[in-house]
């Protein structure tokens, strides 16, 4: 198993408690600047604690979007236990190989398909944090909650800090065939074209060739329709079968790759413009 594909199994393994806590941990460790603001999720107890976090290192012209929450936790608050569990079962992520449109690749997937792995979107999560840990680049990595129940803490999102990168680059796509850039969500154009045509090019150029497309809701539209950020992409990660809490959902672990190294040519790429 690669260091990347640890951090992935790390990342979805932890609560949602246990994940902030290491977070920003770990971003202090690298010399990011963290806040948090004063977001209150109306799930009880330890959620209570969970806000939106924005970390900064150095003067960053793109910003890295996640969600921490996952569809699973959301579904036990609500009384339903993972298919075939008790409530208080705990994902077991583990590396299989597996048919994915009629190939053999390996994923991660919960050991017995017994509670959705997490991969939507503890993918972007981990992108994030290995980008921060493997390179000195000036990034900033925003993330938020209750993401699954209506971009509700992306909606309240408010850092004056955000308006000051050039792009926000959300991690959070997946059930695709093909690798993603979402320029466009709801007839809303949430990326200039001159700057997506040139993020295409940069695909196609590295080896990573990706198609511009239409999307759906996610975090970055909220936060771009409430115009508290110049530009937004979101990308494809490699997560599949990822519907509500589905049990089956799997993670490619080449996909999650592949997404991680062109987020990285996405920062050097928008650092040297």
């Amino acid at each position: 198993m690669t260091q990347f594909a640890e951090l992935i199994v790390t990342c979805c393994k932890l609560s949602e408690l246990e994940l902030r806590s290491y977070i920003k941990e770990v971003l202090a460790s690298r010399n990011f600047s963290i806040q948090e603001d004063r977001y209150l999720s109306q799930r009880s107890g330890e959620f209570s604690s969970i806000h939106n976090l924005l970390a900064i290192r150095g003067n960053p012209k793109v910003c890295l979007v996640s969600h921490t929450d996952v569809c699973r936790d959301h579904q036990k608050l609500q009384g339903i236990p993972p298919k075939g569990t008790t409530p208080d079962y705990i994902v077991n992520p583990a590396i299989k190989n597996l048919m994915h449109f009629d190939n053999l690749v390996a994923v991660i997937q919960d050991e017995s398909c017994l509670a959705q792995v997490g991969g939507d979107d503890r993918v972007g999560v981990a992108n994030a944090l290995w980008l921060a840990v493997t390179t000195d680049s000036p990034l900033g990595i925003l993330l938020t909650t209750d993401e699954e129940i209506g971009l509700v803490s992306a909606k309240q999102v408010d850092f004056p800090e955000l308006i000051d990168f050039e792009l926000l680059v959300q991690i959070d796509r997946g059930n695709q065939p093909h690798q993603e850039i979402v320029t466009e969500i709801f007839e809303t154009q949430i990326c200039q074209e001159f700057l997506a045509k040139s993020l295409v090019d940069l695909s196609i150029k590295k080896g990573k060739p990706r198609q511009e497309v239409v999307g759906r809701g996610t975090d970055v539209f909220a936060i771009k329709s409430n115009g508290r950020c110049k530009n937004a992409i979101n990308l494809t990660c490699g997560y599949h079968n990822s519907f509500g809490s589905n049990p089956a959902e799997y993670i490619v672990l080449h996909e999650a790759e592949e997404t991680m190294e062109y987020v990285k040519d996405i920062i050097e790429f928008m650092q040297n413009k």
